[in-house]
């Protein structure tokens, strides 16, 4: 059984650009727009997103400024090497399905496919000083001691998180109770991953993968696209960089064009459909108690004009 300690797992960078983002100018007056007519709320979801994370925020922000949390630099995040553009990044869920596309970027920039990749430069770490500060926002943004809150996903993975910090008494304040929203929160933002694991445990899927591995085995023995990147990953360390990276782009092609031949992304795509239906059915009553206090959030939000 694997278990998420949500409050903690938050990294220096991460929280000092949490805080940063908190510490902006707040809306206008409350619950009004520009020319003093109530704001409605919005309808499109990302709207409605982002209101209910700058509610968050300016709530959070409030808390913090009550608790008198020093302030925190902002370490900008390590983005690459100089003079080499980002690649793009393309969702493959079931392995790459685009042979141009691996021939020029390799498994770069494929997200939702445990791709390896060379680690990520790591952000310089903080001194002694501002190591305590980091610690004690930490703890009054997330609280500290005994995680007081814990949730099962539909994947069977365990959530925990703190009652006592500051985004806790936001999302009281805004949604009416925090353990009924991290509840529903938590499940409702993991049915994908639980229909992606039912997609890769569904006979339909694994006979198609089967197929992808005998398609792939003159290049590479593989038994899944992720195996594949591993066993790039391992050779490459031997290898000098124009080496390895011949090496993925000619794995990442033969895994595209595989997964052409045998359908196997069409396969994971059709399948997750029906999953994502059945888990929707499964969790109704769970997704509708989520809406019920994303509205009662939105509300408040527009109510106070936060």
């Amino acid at each position: 059984m694997t278990t998420v300690r949500v409050s903690r797992f938050v990294s220096t960078v991460a929280l000092s650009m949490c805080v940063a983002a908190m510490v902006g100018g707040c809306a206008g007056g409350a619950g009004q727009d520009d020319a003093g007519e109530p704001r409605p709320v919005p309808r499109s979801p990302q709207a409605q997103d982002d209101l209910l994370k700058t509610a968050e925020s300016a709530l959070a922000r409030r808390c913090l400024t009550e608790r008198e949390m020093p302030s925190v630099s902002v370490s900008a995040a390590p983005r690459g090497s100089a003079g080499q553009a980002p690649v793009p990044q393309r969702q493959f869920p079931y392995g790459i399905d685009d042979p141009a596309w691996a021939a020029e970027h390799g498994f770069g920039g494929a997200a939702g496919t445990r791709q390896a990749q060379q680690p990520a430069p790591q952000a310089p770490q903080p001194g002694k000083k501002a190591a305590e500060q980091q610690r004690r926002l930490a703890d009054a943004m997330f609280g500290s001691g005994r995680r007081e809150l814990s949730t099962r996903t539909a994947t069977g993975l365990v959530v925990r998180a703190n009652s006592d910090g500051c985004l806790a008494a936001a999302q009281r304040v805004l949604y009416g109770d925090q353990a009924r929203w991290f509840r529903t929160e938590v499940a409702v933002n993991n049915l994908g991953a639980a229909a992606h694991d039912r997609v890769t445990r569904d006979p339909a899927y694994r006979a198609a993968l089967n197929r992808w591995a005998r398609c792939v085995a003159p290049v590479q023995k593989a038994e899944d696209p992720a195996e594949l990147r591993s066993t790039w990953q391992r050779r490459a360390r031997d290898l000098d960089p124009r080496q390895a990276a011949d090496l993925q782009k000619r794995y990442a092609v033969a895994e595209a064009r595989c997964v052409r031949s045998t359908d196997l992304a069409g396969t994971g795509a059709r399948l997750e459909k029906h999953h994502a239906a059945d888990l929707r059915g499964e969790y109704a009553d769970l997704i509708d108690e989520h809406r019920q206090l994303r509205e009662h959030g939105l509300r408040h939000a527009v109510r106070h004009g936060l």
